[in-house]
């Protein structure tokens, strides 16, 4: 029983074919065309930029937004280490934050930091601390549960900080029941992953999404090696080789049409894990708020009693019986190249990491399948001694 497992059907294949017959599979065609429209339909944005990889996305979309050296990025500690890793790249600094009980950043810890801890002047944020400008929020979306951050998106109007959404986990959440606000859309720019143990995948692959046409156009030219004449070919700065080809492209046409599907199935896999840890006194379940709609991508269940050896432990017993399950991402302020870096009022992420465990969560787990894993944590729990 896998965590999350790539799904390729018969359509999926017949794309690809298609594709592959036609000898357009370089980046420039119009399947990626296609996937673009058909990406910026379905998060209801204006545009997308689809890219080789989710990390691409995100150091693309912190390029454009003007990310440099003189500049600090704030991110949730408990997110894949892609979240953080671009901001390097472009030599700035990130400050780490905590994380709420959605494992979703934070958000009154952030504002009051910005309220608190930072000048304002010349219409730049300025750290207090290190004298640098905060130009950018990452807000992730874990485990495709919605983050809200409607009061911090104002404050950073005023305060003229960009909003990054790193909806890698999130395609097909929406933020608001009422106002469908999809993941992605909502701040400057959003980001996405289609690696293979995603919601869809392309293989590897990735896409900006922006309803801001100079953020879409400047993300494009630097996607394609920035090219400013592309017969002498003339490039008038560094640009990337980031754009995804057609191959993958076609791939995700395929599998979009059948997200929906998808994720009717992953939420019946999360309704019934809920029943059966729902009275359970030694493990707590991680919900989403009632007032957004999730994806369903990834189950957590965090132990009242396990530590962290035990959990290790468990997860090769259920190995053993070819269950699949895995750790939490590491917290960001725990990486030993980021210890160095700015941390504030960090409590809940190493918790979290040291008592919590992804349960497999693939569109093809029965309801017999998820009554096994749950019987055989439980039954580890009685092993142990704990009832």
């Amino acid at each position: 029983m896998k965590l999350s497992a790539p799904h390729i059907d018969k359509n999926d294949i017949n794309y690809v074919k298609k594709v592959l017959k036609s000898e357009w599979i370089s980046t420039s065609s119009k399947t990626v065309n296609m996937f673009e429209d058909k990406l910026a339909s379905f998060c209801n944005t204006k545009y997308s930029v689809a890219l080789n990889s989710g990390t691409s996305a995100i150091h693309l979309g912190l390029k454009t937004l003007g990310v440099d050296k003189t500049t600090e990025v704030i991110v949730p500690s408990l997110t894949f280490i892609a979240s953080v890793n671009p901001i390097l790249y472009l030599g700035a600094n990130p400050i780490i934050f905590d994380v709420d009980h959605y494992h979703n950043l934070k958000i009154d810890d952030v504002i009051n930091f910005i309220k608190k801890k930072t000048n304002y002047k010349n219409n730049k944020t300025i750290n207090k601390k290190t004298k640098k400008i905060i130009k950018v929020i990452i807000v992730a979306h874990m485990w495709g549960r919605a983050c809200n951050f409607d009061k911090l998106k104002k404050l950073c109007k005023k305060r003229n900080i960009f909003i990054l959404e790193d909806a890698a986990e999130a395609l097909g959440s929406y933020v608001k029941k009422n106002k469908r606000e999809h993941c992605g859309s909502i701040g400057d720019i959003g980001c996405l992953s289609f690696n293979a143990n995603k919601i869809i995948t392309t293989g590897s692959g990735g896409a900006i999404v922006t309803n801001n046409k100079k953020f879409y156009e400047r993300a494009q030219y630097l996607a394609n090696q920035a090219k400013d004449d592309t017969f002498n070919y003339i490039h008038n700065e560094c640009g990337y080789n980031y754009k995804m080809n057609s191959i993958c492209a076609a791939l995700g046409i395929s599998q979009l049409k059948r997200i929906k599907k998808k994720i009717i199935k992953r939420k019946k896999i999360y309704q019934r894990y809920l029943f059966n840890f729902k009275d359970s006194k030694i493990v707590k379940f991680l919900l989403h708020d009632k007032k957004s709609i999730t994806n369903y991508w990834m189950n957590i269940i965090s132990f009242k009693t396990l530590n962290f050896e035990q959990i290790y432990e468990l997860s090769l017993n259920l190995s053993k019986k070819k269950i699949e399950t895995r750790r939490l991402w590491r917290p960001l302020n725990l990486q030993l190249h980021l210890k160095k870096f700015q941390t504030y009022n960090i409590v809940n992420a190493p918790k979290l990491y040291e008592s919590s465990l992804c349960l497999p969560s693939d569109d093809n787990i029965s309801n017999s399948d998820v009554d096994k894993i749950s019987n055989y944590i439980k039954k580890f729990h009685e092993a142990i001694g704990y009832n």
